[in-house]
């Protein structure tokens, strides 16, 4: 295994020499059309950094040794939907045969071949589509052929809920046998904290008008801007606006895209070496997870993550044998130090359900309650009374 890192580390340290030549590709292409302020600030700097090279390093650190643990990358054929500049594309066309790569954004791909050229990679093909012609072009360009690896990083999240369940059914059947569909860095719904589009906590669990009005007080200015003129959008319209930015995806949509049977699909769960190393766990993620597994819910742990991470793997009989099983982050003393948390809570939990219970038994409260049925009583007639005259 330590070989194995050794080869990718390899990789990132022959690809430093191209930075230069990466960034004023990207600077020609996908950021001639950003604020030039923009990119002065450390937000901007911070986006130039991960367009360059840092989703790169992480491709190739985390992401590459992570799926090669479920499928030989030699001779594999790859589809990529939302390949956006190229990061993990040329990641992973080090390794694989071939990739097809798909994303709506032209400037983005204008930026991705220029980095594969620059990377001396000739066996990528990128396309330009729209998000109604994406799953035709899809179709057009891969024929009968079918795919060992499908890579959806970052994707599912920016898309309508019809568009990601149309996407997740339609690569399943577009998948090999024994290849793996592979969903990356897209945010879980479920979790408390939007840290992907708002960064204000429980905004992407709100209605999307509700949603819409509170925007604009999210310390992105450039997405509580985006909301301003809200008031005039249709339903549809606004789902669709909010669903660009991103908001998070759950188990509910593999459920409904693959079956019932969608746990028995998976292959990883984001709790592999790799992911652990990439995105440690929170205290919120194990929050969920020890909710999860207090309530019996049959929910796979790989949807408690606060960022998906995962693999399901499709065999000849179009399901694996066998879910994988959940395996506790190597924190020991973090999970300790939240068990005990756990126990006081419930403690406190029981505690409070005996003191409601005493005020509910006390004759205090009885007392109390009789004259306020009373009161409620003569407040009902006098407002009938009100609205018949």
């Amino acid at each position: 295994e330590l070989i194995v890192m050794s080869i990718y580390s390899e990789q990132i340290e022959e690809s430093r020499k191209y930075i230069p030549a990466v960034e004023k590709a990207l600077r020609d292409t996908y950021f001639s059309d950003y604020d030039r302020d923009f990119l002065k600030t450390e937000s901007g700097k911070l986006d130039i950094e991960n367009n360059v090279f840092r989703r790169y390093d992480n491709s190739l650190e985390y992401v590459v040794p992570w799926v090669s643990r479920q499928v030989d990358l030699g001779g594999k054929k790859v589809l990529e939907i939302g390949c956006g500049t190229g990061s993990s594309t040329a990641a992973f066309a080090h390794y694989v045969d071939s990739i097809v790569g798909f994303d709506i954004h032209e400037l983005a791909v204008q930026g991705a071949r220029k980095r594969l050229e620059i990377l001396g990679l000739n066996n990528v093909s990128i396309h330009v589509v729209t998000p109604e012609t994406l799953l035709g072009q899809i179709q057009k360009e891969s024929g009968h052929d079918q795919y060992d690896i499908i890579l959806l990083f970052a994707v599912l999240e920016h898309q309508t809920i019809e568009e990601r369940h149309q996407t997740l059914a339609f690569c399943w059947e577009l998948l090999a046998e024994n290849g793996v569909m592979a969903i990356l860095d897209t945010p879980n719904i479920l979790h408390y904290f939007d840290l992907h589009s708002s960064q204000i906590p429980f905004l992407h669990l709100l209605p999307d008008r509700l949603y819409a009005k509170y925007a604009c007080n999210s310390p992105r200015s450039a997405f509580a801007s985006s909301f301003v003129d809200v008031e005039k959008l249709e339903c549809t319209q606004l789902e669709e606006k909010i669903a660009r930015w991103g908001r998070g995806v759950s188990y509910h949509d593999f459920e409904l895209s693959l079956g019932r049977e969608y746990g028995d699909y998976l292959v990883a769960d984001g709790f592999e070496p790799e992911m652990l190393s990439w995105f440690p766990c929170t205290v919120e993620e194990e929050l969920l997870r020890w909710y999860v597994e207090e309530k019996k819910y049959d929910i796979p742990p790989a949807f408690t993550r606060c960022v998906l991470n995962l693999m399901l793997k499709k065999s000849s009989s179009g399901k694996r044998e066998g879910a994988c099983k959940y395996k506790p982050p190597v924190n020991k003393v973090f999970n300790q130090g939240l068990e005990e948390q756990v126990a006081l809570l419930k403690e406190q939990l029981v505690e409070k359900e005996s003191v409601i219970s005493d005020i509910y038994n006390s004759q205090t409260w009885r007392t109390g309650n009789f004259f306020a049925r009373q009161i409620r009583f003569c407040r009902k007639v006098k407002k009938s009374l009100t609205s018949a005259s």
